[in-house]
C-alpha cells in the first residue's frame, strides 16, 4: 500500500476558494467499491479523498433510469431528465423512425479525426461549467478530458474552453467543431505519440497477485463474457479492431490504460492551460469511462473490474499529486463520483439463493405485441421498446380508432404478465397526474420527458437485467445497486467526515457553486450539501445593539 506525501487540509485551510475544481465521473462504478477494496486503495489516491475529504454514504440518483448520459446530465445541471431532456443514452425519434443520442448534432464535425460530431442541442439548461465561464465573463478555464464523447459535452458544457473525447476508430483525442476549428496543440502533440497503439496485442496483466483479488469471484467464472478476440481469463490481449474500422480501439477503452491516458493527459492540461492559476477558478473535468463496457462483460464482482478500480487509484493517486506540485490540494477542490452503478450478473445472484434473471428487450416487445394482437387485432402495435421506455404505435391506434389510454393500461397488463416484469407506468397517468402512490413513483416523474420518453416507462423486478446477451450484466435500474453512487468531496470549503445524511447526483452542482459564490446552473434542482461546507468567507459577525 503506497504512503501519502500529500498535504493534510487543514481546518484552517477550508475557508479559503479553490483555484482549481477537479472533477471526476468514472462509469459503471459500483458504490461498494470503496469498502470492498478500501484496504487495497492508496493513502493518497481515492482513500486520501475519503480521508481528508467528504463521503457521503447514501448519495443516490433519484430517478428511475440509471444510464451514463443522463447521470452526466444530472450531474452538470443540478437537474433531472424530466428538466433537462436527457432521458437515455438514446431516445427513439419518430419523425425518423429510429434512435437518437442524447448528444446527437449532425451540424458539427469531427476535430483531430473524420467524423460527425455531437453537440450539446438536446440538453436544457446550463451546467457547471457554463456558470463558471458566465461568473467571469469567460476568464475561467473549463476543459473537459473524457474517454467517452457523451461525457465529455454533457459534462463540460457547451460553453467549455474545449472538451475532447477518445475516438474509438481513430486513436486520437478529438473534439467537436462546436468548440473550435482546431484542437489544443498539446493534444495534436499527445495525439502523435499514438498512445493507444502502444498497447495493442499486447497483455492486461493482474496488478497484484490473484491471491488479493479474494473480494471478487473466480477469474474463469462462466458467466462472464469473453473481450472481442479474447476470452474471460487474465491475462487480456488487447486486441485491435480491422484496421480504420469502426472500434479499432474498442478494447482498449475498456481497460485500466484507457484511465490511465485521460489522468496522464490531465496532468498536462494543468501545465499547458496553466489551470488553477487564473484570477477566476478553473475546472478541469474528467470521464473515466473504462468501467462502462467492462463491467457489462465480466460484472462488477469480477477480478477485471477489481483491478480496473485499483489501477484507477494509482493513476489518481499520481495526477494528485502532480496537482499538489503546481496549484496544491490545499487549492483544489476534487470531487469524485460515478455516472451510475452496475447490477450483479444474474446468475451470480441466482446461485446465491436470490431471485434474478435477464431479459431480452426483443423478446419482451415480441411478447407485449402478440398479447395486444390478441386483444385488439394483430398490428404493428409495438413500435420500439429501449427500456424503460416502450414506445407504441400511435398510428396504429389512430387507425383502429381506439383511445390512447385504452391501449397503454391493455399494453401494461400485458408487461405485467411477464416474468421479470415489476411496475409499470403510463404516458396517460403522468399526463393527468394519476401515477399510483409508490416508492417509485417520483422517480418516474424525475425521468420522464413527453416527446422523448415512450407511453410505457417498464421496471424489472429486483435482481432482473434487461440484457439480450447470456452473459454479462445490464445497467440502468432505479435499485440501489445501479442508482446508489459514491460522493467524495474533498477541498476548500469542505468540512471532512462521513455524512449519512441523504444527498443526490443532482446536488453536486449546487454544492460546487456554493463554495464558489456563483450562481447555480439554471434548472437546477438539487441543493448544496451545507452539511460539509464550511462558511466561505470566514466567521459569522455577530449582530451588535446599539444602546438607545
Amino acid at each position: 500500500m503506497q504512503t501519502s506525501t500529500l498535504p493534510l487540509l487543514a481546518q484552517a485551510d477550508q475557508s479559503a476558494k479553490p483555484k482549481l475544481v477537479l472533477l471526476i465521473v468514472a462509469d459503471q462504478f459500483s458504490y461498494n467499491y470503496l469498502s470492498r477494496y478500501g484496504d487495497k486503495l492508496s493513502s493518497s489516491g481515492l482513500r486520501y479523498l475519503m480521508e481528508n475529504g467528504a463521503q457521503f454514504t447514501n448519495c443516490v440518483n433519484r430517478s428511475a433510469s440509471t444510464n451514463a448520459s443522463s447521470g452526466y446530465s444530472i450531474i452538470s445541471t443540478g437537474a433531472y431528465p424530466w428538466t433537462t431532456g436527457i432521458v437515455g443514452n438514446r431516445w427513439y425519434d419518430r419523425g425518423k423512425k429510429d434512435y437518437r443520442s442524447a448528444i446527437q448534432d449532425s451540424s458539427n464535425r469531427m476535430v483531430g479525426a473524420n467524423g460527425v460530431a455531437g453537440g450539446t442541442k438536446a440538453l436544457n439548461g446550463t451546467t457547471l461549467g457554463d456558470q463558471m465561464k458566465l461568473s467571469s465573463n469567460g476568464r475561467s478555464k473549463v476543459i473537459g478530458l473524457c474517454g467517452d464523447e457523451s461525457a465529455a459535452l454533457l459534462l463540460a458544457g457547451p460553453l467549455a474552453t474545449s472538451s475532447l473525447w477518445f475516438d474509438k476508430r481513430s486513436g486520437n483525442m478529438v473534439t467537436s467543431s462546436h468548440y473550435g476549428s482546431s484542437i489544443p496543440a498539446w493534444i495534436s502533440a499527445f495525439n502523435d505519440t499514438h498512445f493507444a497503439e502502444r498497447y495493442i496485442g499486447k497483455p492486461w496483466q493482474r496488478l497484484m497477485p490473484e491471491t488479493e483479488y479474494g473480494a471478487s469471484t473466480r477469474d474463469d467464472y462462466p458467466r462472464e463474457a469473453t473481450m472481442p478476440s479474447d476470452g474471460r481469463k487474465f491475462p487480456h490481449i488487447i486486441a485491435g479492431g480491422a484496421k480504420d474500422g469502426e472500434g479499432y480501439y474498442d478494447n482498449f477503452a475498456m481497460t485500466p490504460f484507457a484511465n490511465q491516458m485521460i489522468c496522464d493527459l490531465a496532468k498536462d492540461a494543468l501545465d499547458k492551460e496553466q489551470l488553477g492559476n487564473h484570477s477566476d477558478a478553473d475546472l478541469l473535468v474528467l470521464g473515466l469511462s473504462a468501467g462502462e463496457r467492462l463491467t457489462q462483460l465480466f460484472g462488477p464482482y469480477s477480478q477485471e473490474c477489481q483491478d480496473l478500480i485499483l489501477r484507477m487509484d494509482q493513476s489518481l493517486s499520481s495526477l494528485f499529486q502532480a496537482i499538489d506540485d503546481k496549484v496544491g490540494l490545499r487549492n483544489t477542490l476534487v470531487i469524485f463520483t460515478a455516472s451510475h452503478g452496475s447490477p450483479a450478473i444474474p446468475e451470480f445472484l441466482d446461485e446465491r439463493g436470490m431471485e434474478a434473471g435477464r431479459l431480452d428487450p426483443k423478446v419482451v416487445a415480441n411478447q407485449i405485441k402478440t398479447k395486444l394482437d390478441q386483444r385488439l387485432g394483430e398490428d404493428n402495435w409495438v413500435e420500439s421498446f429501449d427500456p424503460p421506455n416502450l414506445y407504441l404505435n400511435l398510428d396504429a391506434i389512430d387507425k383502429a380508432k381506439l383511445r390512447q389510454p385504452d391501449v397503454e393500461q391493455t399494453a401494461a397488463r400485458a408487461a405485467r404478465s411477464i416474468p421479470g416484469i415489476g411496475e409499470i407506468f403510463t404516458a396517460w397517468q403522468l399526463y393527468s397526474n394519476q401515477l399510483p402512490s409508490t416508492p417509485v413513483s417520483d422517480k418516474i416523474r424525475r425521468s420522464y420527458y413527453f416527446g422523448r420518453s415512450g407511453e410505457l416507462f417498464v421496471l424489472t423486478k429486483p435482481g432482473n437485467v434487461f440484457c439480450s446477451d447470456t452473459t454479462g450484466t445490464g445497467f440502468g435500474s432505479h435499485y440501489s445497486y445501479d442508482s446508489q453512487v459514491p460522493l467524495l468531496i474533498c477541498g476548500p470549503g469542505v468540512r471532512g467526515g462521513k455524512y449519512a445524511s441523504h444527498s443526490s447526483l443532482c446536488d453536486i452542482a449546487p454544492t460546487v457553486t456554493s463554495i464558489l459564490g456563483i450562481e447555480m446552473p439554471s434548472s437546477c434542482e438539487g441543493n448544496p450539501l451545507d452539511v460539509a461546507i464550511n462558511q466561505v468567507y470566514g466567521p459569522p459577525r455577530p449582530r451588535i445593539i446599539q444602546a438607545q
